[in-house]
């Protein structure tokens, strides 16, 4: 078991790489090169698929001595980032937990409350609305009060939305309430992908930042679940569960280190990196580099909404931006919509043990990108998981044929469908998230992660809001639509994304500079 989980948080590839780095330091001592100037090394940033090199030693006597040093090599102890990342996971799993709310609860509602389909439509699109609200201020909140303080009023809404839909008895109300839950949502949904790359070692980012996926992933399928059991009010009182824990586990987490760093509270950066890199690492050159980079942004001036389209910040926000885009108008929420008459037509009689399935996939599938990411890299996986979404969107519905093949296509749309899940689980759900934690400056990653948030759930209202006009122009039209918006980022991500395994938040943002 404990092989298992050395696997899933990369520990394995951990050790490997600081025995790289505690090497690439011994040799570049004797040559004299300096590799932060470039930004980390000799590889190039920008160019993340040309080979790295071998920087094996060549000599046997070499090999040796650097096999007696890297004895003195110790490693961070990850343990207590990986804790303080599952505490602040509760945000995204309540979050993930409001997405599916409406999914087993629909009938009854609008059954008690006495609602039209147009009300129960409003109710369960109005989500996305208040997330958008909540990513608005989001960054400012997070950049001017902390991290943490961020997640805490991020509670309240949600907390107030999920008491709201218990004691509701009319369509205003409830409205009203997963709109308080939405806003919420959008404040979690930035502030839990920064904190988690603020505080995660360089080569545990991408599997710990997954876990905000895992997180959501986890909630909807739990409200699947428990939805089939639980009448609806006893639902959303369970949804705000998750609210309290978060709120309790926020006392005994730090602070991100570079919101620390960047309002000059050095004591605490220095306590807290410690806790987070364990007692026996020595965090001194991280410290520098953190402050070294802090000071340099600090110098900088405050930047606007209007101040984002500026040249030296402008390759960031189209990546940060672009893959946001990208990631919502490849269809996944079409394709959930879409799902249960792709069960049917496949000949799967209970729609609820079908959904259940497709969630419990999307967990499944979250975790590999976990062990893969670190290992593969973000690049690779993100190419892949569109290529696979890609095919499977374009044999998802064929043109109808005749009444022999009928069957046939039936199970290669459910083929596809579940393929098609399987692979936006493995990079295209969680890496734009990621992504968009690491390259953004310091200066701007507040108000620039705030306009990607934004973007993301207002693509997501898109596709929902167009997708019965796109199914009644024609169904199989739309999802080749979707196949080729997937072979577009492809190529978006080999043309504009950068590999950013390995590095710090600090190289990574010298590199765009």
């Amino acid at each position: 078991m404990s092989a298992f989980w050395a696997v899933v948080f990369g520990q394995r590839t951990l050790r490997e790489e600081v025995e790289t780095m505690a090497k690439d330091k011994l040799y570049s001592m004797e040559s004299g090169e300096n590799n932060f100037a470039d930004g980390g090394g000799s590889i190039d940033l920008k160019k993340p698929l040309l080979s790295e090199g071998s920087s094996k030693p060549k000599h046997s006597h070499d090999r040796r001595h650097f096999l007696r040093s890297r004895k003195d090599v110790v490693l961070p102890n990850p343990a207590h980032a990986i804790c303080s990342t599952l505490i602040v996971a509760l945000g995204p799993l309540s979050l993930g937990f409001a997405l599916g709310f409406t999914s087993p609860t629909q009938a009854a509602i609008i059954r008690d409350l006495n609602l039209t389909i147009a009300q129960f439509s409003t109710f369960g699109s109005i989500l996305s609305v208040g997330c958008m609200l909540g990513a608005i201020v989001s960054g400012r909140l997070a950049d001017y009060f902390g991290r943490k303080p961020a997640l805490s009023v991020a509670v309240i809404p949600v907390l107030a939305g999920w008491s709201l839909i218990v004691l509701c008895k009319a369509a205003t109300p409830l409205i009203i309430a997963r709109t308080l839950v939405g806003f919420g949502g959008g404040i979690i949904s930035f502030t839990v992908p920064m904190y988690i790359g603020e505080i995660s070692p360089k080569h545990l980012r991408g599997t710990l930042g997954t876990m905000n996926q895992l997180a959501i992933t986890i909630g909807v399928t739990l409200s699947y679940i428990v939805g089939m059991y639980f009448h609806w009010r006893t639902l959303a009182l369970l949804g705000g569960i998750p609210g309290v824990l978060l709120v309790v586990g926020l006392l005994f987490i730090p602070e991100s280190p570079r919101w620390l760093a960047k309002a000059d509270r050095k004591e605490e950066l220095q306590v807290c990196l410690q806790w987070l890199r364990g007692k026996e690492f020595n965090v001194s050159d991280e410290i520098q580099d953190i402050q070294a980079a802090t000071e340099a942004s600090n110098a900088l001036p405050s930047v606007k909404w209007s101040d984002l389209k500026q040249r030296k910040l402008i390759q960031t926000l189209i990546v940060g931006v672009g893959l946001m885009v990208l990631q919502q108008f490849s269809g996944i929420n079409a394709v959930m919509l879409y799902s249960s008459f792709i069960f049917t037509t496949a000949g799967v009689q209970n729609p609820g043990v079908a959904t259940v399935a497709l969630g419990i996939l999307q967990v499944v599938m979250t975790l590999a990108a976990a062990g893969l990411i670190d290992k593969a890299g973000r690049r690779l996986l993100l190419m892949v998981s569109a290529g696979g979404m890609a095919l499977s969107s374009f044999l998802a519905l064929q043109p109808e044929m005749s009444l022999e093949l009928a069957t046939f296509i039936g199970y290669l749309a459910l083929v596809s469908l579940l393929v098609y899940i399987a692979a936006f689980s493995l990079g295209v759900g969680a890496i734009p998230w990621i992504i968009m934690s690491e390259i953004f400056p310091a200066h701007v990653k507040g108000t620039a992660g705030s306009v990607a948030t934004l973007v993301n759930w207002f693509c997501s209202s898109a596709v929902t809001l167009i997708f019965n006009s796109m199914l009644l122009w024609s169904s199989t039209g739309s999802f080749w639509i979707f196949a080729a918006e997937c072979v577009g980022t492809m190529v978006f991500v080999a043309l504009y994304v950068p590999e950013t395994r390995g590095r710090t938040l600090e190289q990574i943002e010298a590199s765009f500079k």
